[in-house]
């Protein structure tokens, strides 16, 4: 009798509206009317969800105006560019009026949440066509924002794993569940910091990539461009040790992770900038704890002591340092997928790597394995487990 009553109870309220599921607010960009001062077909690649194409500004006449049969109540942007700082007007009384004034910023995936607008107007505060560009944008229904839509939170400060990698899509190629499982699932802090980001495009697949695995914390994207090297030398020659090791050095000083996990020393398959990776890492800690070393960032962060490092397939002639990760472990922050399954599901992001068949996420017994790791150097003690990048380590304690 009683559950009788409380299900009648419960279907007044849910008539009423008084209490409801709250449902997940539609994306109603094909709704929508798009104009400015470009040609038809750049204002249709703004929702043609090809990250490879954009729509982009011209000098002098970049607004982009957006009306809506349906009120839009949130704004999901990739940026084509970082962000410069604009506006987000809406029409009121036949004159726009700006109802949010945003910043320049770093992070190129944004959410703006709206109030209800069928009129919108994007204007940037410095109008020289260069910085306003959108690789994709998103018309938010009324309802919860969806999973898929991307909101960062500022990068760490300070991060317990550092993932260095040279390209989007390494992270997940020969680095596996390590994301999934330490980020997500275990709730460490985990920043991936990439070498060469390479295009706007890349860039977008990445980010597409890390929200997917749970990293919910912006990642760092090194500036310098992509360049294939056969060999460490020449990745050096290239790139320029000195910039190369000062960039390292400036990511541990300013991050402060305590572990670091980085590319093969002979660079998987042979790139030399993966090579480069790997060898920055190895020389870099040492020059983070010197602080005649690189003295803009020892004047910004000081000195930094890393406690352990780990390489992809490293094995150390006469110390058994080698260790093999378990990425097929299931994961209940991914409803018990595993690590290694989340790590292919990423990998579909980089839609642009897929032209290379023999590029895939490395399986267990592959010989560039995912799973096999080697401890290269520590400060905190052999692994006993061999089975944990966090094994032995001491995080700081939080006051």
């Amino acid at each position: 009798m009683k559950k009788t009553i409380f299900l009648l109870i419960l279907a007044v309220l849910l008539c009423l509206g008084i209490f409801s599921m709250a449902e997940e607010a539609p994306d109603i960009s094909g709704q929508a009317i798009f104009s400015a001062t470009s040609k038809e077909q750049q204002l249709k690649n703004l929702t043609d969800r090809k990250w490879s194409s954009a729509w982009q500004g011209t000098k002098g006449q970049s607004k982009l105006e957006i009306t809506s049969p349906t009120p839009v109540y949130g704004l999901y942007i990739c940026w084509k560019q970082e962000p410069r700082a604009f506006s987000i007007q809406t029409k009121q009384n036949g004159k726009w009026v700006e109802v949010q004034h945003h910043e320049d910023q770093y992070i190129v995936h944004q959410y703006y949440p709206l109030e209800g607008l069928t009129s919108i107007r994007l204007v940037p505060d410095k109008d020289n066509g260069k910085n306003f560009g959108i690789e994709e944008l998103f018309l938010l229904g009324s309802g919860e924002v969806p999973g898929w839509v991307q909101r960062w939170q500022p990068t760490y400060e300070d991060a317990d794993i550092m993932l260095l990698f040279a390209h989007p899509d390494d992270e997940v190629l020969f680095f596996g569940g390590l994301l999934p499982y330490y980020g997500a699932e275990r709730g460490y802090k985990v920043l991936p910091a990439v070498f060469t980001y390479a295009s706007p495009l890349r860039r977008s697949e990445l980010l597409n990539s890390l929200w997917l695995l749970g990293i919910t914390h912006y990642p760092v994207l090194g500036s310098f461009d992509d360049r294939y090297a056969r060999d460490l030398n020449a990745a050096y020659n290239y790139y320029g040790k000195r910039k190369v090791n000062e960039f390292v050095t400036g990511l541990i000083r300013q991050y402060k992770p305590e572990v670091i996990v980085s590319h093969d020393v002979n660079g998987e398959y042979g790139h030399g900038v993966h090579r480069m990776m790997a060898d920055a890492a190895r020389k870099c800690i040492g020059y983070a704890q010197d602080s005649s070393r690189y003295p803009d960032s020892f004047e910004k962060y000081g000195t930094f002591a890393v406690q352990k490092l780990y390489l992809h397939l490293y094995k150390e002639k006469g110390r058994d340092a080698v260790i093999e990760m378990d990425w097929d472990q299931p994961l209940s922050a991914f409803g018990g997928k595993t690590g290694y399954q989340m790590a292919v599901e990423a990998y579909d992001m980089h839609l642009s790597q897929h032209k290379y068949e023999q590029y895939k996420v490395e399986p267990r017994d592959a010989r560039h394995s995912s799973y096999r790791f080697g401890l290269a150097l520590t400060t905190v003690g052999e692994d006993v487990l061999k089975n944990d990048f966090m094994e032995n380590v001491v995080l700081p304690s939080v006051n």
